[in-house]
């Protein structure tokens, strides 16, 4: 699974469905990747999660059954 990082995408089906995803590689400052989700594309007000590997980034989406439409 390919899971574009610094992309918007709009959840279709799964966890949060209706809502706004953007992953964002934190490699450099946290050694993993900020899953950001929010209820408006602007990201204004929005919710995070942290993963440590690429691996624990695919397990995420996955078991968030996330069916997305990459803006």
């Amino acid at each position: 699974m390919q899971v574009p990082i610094a992309r918007t995408g709009k959840i279709l089906a799964g966890d949060e469905t209706g809502w706004f995803v953007k992953v964002i590689d934190d490699n450099a400052d946290s050694g993993g990747f900020l899953i950001l989700t929010s209820a408006t594309p602007t990201f204004a007000s929005s919710f995070d999660n942290w993963v440590d590997s690429h691996d624990a980034l695919v397990r995420y989406f996955l078991e968030a059954g996330w069916k997305i439409e990459w803006l």
